[in-house]
């Protein structure tokens, strides 16, 4: 990957260029990564690939009109073309009175986000993780798919008021699908920026042990039941819950479940939604993508909507505090929170489960989609691990379920949140816990094939 002082370089050149063109206000990224996948199907490795990518993003102002370009092409030559579409757009762009202007520098908080063992993380260590992972479900006959997944990414920021920054981060991803001989499936999955800190073989281990006792799953007819969800289910609740409903942008234009509610309960009291960059296990950037620092911004708390993330532009149009959430330009989305977390609670995993005299566990969903964010009613299905809860034991597997649920009626019912917390995803992972939910609506049943 190219070094930071030279994608500071490439920043300040488009600034210039940009400027020399005829914006008034220029802001550019340079945004730089290697990447590298090695997936698995049919207990064996069946593709390695690797990249390595630099993108030059410009955003040039005339007056209060914006245009927008981007290119790969790092050369002068490149460079010059890539300013100029910019300002031919902006130039070509609507006036937005709404537009504030550029933001200017604002101190920054850094994080070390890179590590050793994963910018080391090479073919021949991938290999040995996904052995590891296969290894439990293969020998019991089983057969395993998956990926191992590491970045080394970096961004610089430049604009014409005086911000200039730049972090590189690392981040792996590791997935497997066990499938037992029976037809039972199993999931696990890891997300970290350290390498590390992967223990493949436990995760081979959870994902071949959940699909023997996934095997001649029973059918459950639909209705209202009591469920312990596991991190990976309750990641996708948050992240919806984030990324629909707490944009400064969602909540003004009334699509949000905080629209006319801030200040008011909208979940239990249990729950409590924060987004912090700078908190331990994040993996984001403490700097939003017009170089603004990331502020700590609790969204909800305890059950209370305390209101949503900004960028520069939603900031000055509702009269906030810039809390440092710009997603890059041009962005339909408005700010989003991206370094999410549901607060721990003080049960374990085996004291929710006691509790519990007729529900189901869910391991994950899967296919979900949201129908009304206003309700945050997500529509899925279980996958991978749903099992009976009978007195207090986890016993027979359940054949995958079909729901829809408003979430914010479910959370409404938390009867405990576990001390133990995930980090769970991709793109944006969030820290999650076990929940505890009383009522939960399943709706049918998946069709035997």
């Amino acid at each position: 990957m190219i070094p930071i002082e030279h994608a500071q370089e490439l920043a300040a050149a488009l600034l210039d260029a940009a400027r020399g063109a005829g914006a008034q206000q220029v802001e550019a990224l340079a945004v730089a990564s290697d990447a590298a996948l090695t997936r698995f199907a049919g207990n064996r490795i069946h593709q390695n690939v690797a990249s390595t990518d630099v993108e030059l993003q410009v955003r040039a102002v005339v007056g209060t009109q914006v245009g927008v370009a981007s290119t790969n092409a790092t050369d002068a030559a490149g460079i010059e073309e890539c300013a100029a579409s910019a300002v031919d757009a902006a130039r070509r762009a609507p006036a937005d009175p709404d537009f504030p202007g550029l933001p200017g520098p604002r101190p920054v908080e850094y994080a070390d986000r890179v590590s050793p063992a994963t910018l080391h993380f090479d073919a021949a260590a991938r290999a040995d993780a996904v052995a590891a992972l296969i290894e439990p479900t293969s020998r019991g006959g089983g057969i395993a798919a998956g990926g191992v997944a590491c970045q080394h990414s970096l961004i610089a920021i430049a604009n014409t008021l005086g911000v200039a920054i730049a972090m590189p981060r690392t981040s792996l991803r590791t997935t497997v699908l066990a499938t037992g001989p029976e037809g039972g499936t199993g999931w696990a999955s890891f997300t970290s920026c350290d390498a590390s800190t992967l223990d493949a073989h436990t995760l081979g281990v959870f994902a071949a042990d959940t699909a023997r006792r996934s095997a001649d799953a029973i059918d459950l007819a639909p209705g209202d039941y009591t469920v312990v969800l596991a991190p990976e289910a309750v990641a996708d609740i948050t992240q919806f819950l984030a990324w629909y409903g707490c944009s400064a942008k969602s909540v003004h234009e009334g699509r949000s479940f905080m629209s006319g509610k801030i200040g008011q309960r909208v979940t239990s009291e249990m729950i409590t939604l924060i987004d912090d960059a700078l908190a331990p296990g994040a993996m984001g950037m403490t700097f939003d993508y017009e170089g603004q620092p990331r502020q700590r911004v609790v969204l909800i708390d305890h059950g209370v909507a305390v209101g949503p993330v900004t960028d520069s532009y939603w900031a000055a149009k509702t009269g906030s505090p810039n809390t440092g959430h710009a997603l890059p330009a041009p962005n339909s989305e408005g700010p989003l929170p991206l370094d999410v977390e549901l607060a721990a609670g003080d049960a374990t995993l085996a004291d929710m489960v006691a509790s519990v005299k007729r529900g189901i566990y869910v391991t994950r969903f899967h296919y979900v989609n949201i129908e009304d964010p206003t309700r945050q009613t997500l529509t899925g299905m279980t996958r991978d691990g749903t099992f009976m809860i009978e007195n207090g034991e986890l016993t027979k597997p359940v054949r995958d379920l079909r729901f829809t649920q408003p979430m914010l009626d479910a959370l409404d019912t938390t009867l405990a949140i576990s001390k133990q917390r995930t980090l769970v995803g991709e793109e944006a992972p969030v820290v999650v816990p076990y929940l505890l939910l009383e009522r939960f609506a399943f709706t049918g049943q998946k069709s035997r094939a």
